[in-house]
């Protein structure tokens, strides 16, 4: 079996960061505020379809940055 975690730093700014995040949380991320930035993550969506529902909403590529971690259950990979 394979867990996942997808976690996407927000780099954009101001109200845009926000609208941004808001629209992770509406499908299923949660968002947190570390270290001064927004960090949103979730084990349910997968990158691909995060990427492409931030670019349906008019989000540029520059905007954020999609991280993945899989995990086995005898470790990560």
């Amino acid at each position: 079996m394979v867990d996942h975690l997808t976690r996407i730093f927000v780099d954009a700014e101001g109200d845009r960061a926000s609208d941004l995040a808001g629209a992770l949380a509406l499908r299923g991320f949660t968002v947190a505020t570390t270290s001064g930035r927004l960090v949103a993550d979730s084990t349910t969506v997968e990158a691909g379809e995060a990427k492409g529902h931030l670019r349906s909403l008019g989000y540029a590529d520059r905007e954020y940055r999609v991280h993945v971690e899989y995990a086995r259950r005898w470790g990560f990979l």
